[in-house]
């Protein structure tokens, strides 16, 4: 097993870990061991030694690709499912919506899962050498609000709680308001291009404006998806340190279970919010 460990490249840099002079030594923590596994295996291998952040966040959660990948496949389904009950007889007059919804939706899956997650500061001492005050702040902010502390290597306080949830209010607002920049303005493309090829129709329904499209992902990511998955963290870390230590399977199926309550609410909440808005 060290003969393999020793010829496997380093997590930390390109080079094989036996001549990585790094401080952070697999035999010290057992969690890179596991890394070193994946990186054998050629999809997350791959993404382990090409993302950083991906990387970070398998050693803290072990089921972290597992929870994107669910998250995607339930709000695809869901998504769909809720479009198509709430657009009801309209739906393919207005599918360029449900198309861009949909497209949007699956970037803001991965970003939302992302951003939630713990993640490990590989090297955080040497790391946080010449940081500015705003990095060391945000240094200190845990990932989510109720992401359990480690005694000697992050520790959080009752405000840092509190802050965790206006710094996600913040990068989930700038995740939402740019996907739905992008996303929006793909389908107005579509919905303008349709209109030359077949011709405008009684029922076309209006271009909705792009900006202010934006600026409701912007909202509903900042708002409603933020306290959201701020609970879904909250009920798997609970779901973790009782009954999955008993039968580690239950921690799966109850990702699944409330992911998918999380992405129906999800779901007919954005469509409400559009059309409360005026935008759809």
């Amino acid at each position: 097993l060290l003969a393999w460990l020793q010829s496997r490249p380093c997590i930390l840099h390109p080079k094989p870990v036996a001549t990585c002079q790094t401080v952070l030594c697999y035999h010290h923590h057992p969690m890179l061991l596991a890394v070193y596994f994946v990186q054998s295996l050629a999809f997350t291998g791959s993404l382990v030694q090409r993302f950083p952040w991906v990387r970070d966040r398998m050693i803290a959660d072990d089921k972290f690709l597992f929870k994107v990948v669910i998250e995607v496949l339930i709000d695809s389904g869901c998504a769909t499912v809720a479009e198509v009950r709430k657009r009801g007889d309209e739906f393919w007059a207005e599918f360029e919506f449900y198309l861009s919804d949909l497209l949007v939706g699956c970037v803001l899956d991965v970003v939302q899962v992302s951003l939630m997650a713990p993640r490990a500061v590989l090297g955080g001492k040497a790391a946080a050498l010449g940081q500015s005050a705003l990095q060391k702040w945000l240094a200190g902010v845990p990932s989510a609000a109720m992401e359990a502390s480690i005694k000697g290597v992050k520790q959080y306080s009752l405000g840092s709680r509190f802050a965790c949830l206006g710094v996600k209010f913040l990068e989930y607002s700038l995740a939402g308001i740019t996907c739905g920049f992008i996303g929006q303005g793909v389908a107005n493309s579509l919905m303008l291009l349709k209109r030359q090829i077949h011709g405008e129709s009684e029922h076309d329904v209006a271009v909705p404006p792009l900006f202010k499209t934006a600026l409701v992902w912007g909202l509903f990511m900042g708002v409603s998806s933020n306290l959201r998955y701020q609970a879904v963290f909250g009920l798997e870390r609970a779901v973790d340190m009782t009954i999955a230590k008993r039968v580690p399977a239950i921690a799966y199926a109850t990702t699944v279970a409330i992911r998918f309550v999380n992405n129906v609410i999800g779901g007919e909440n954005f469509i409400d919010m559009a059309r409360w808005a005026g935008v759809q």
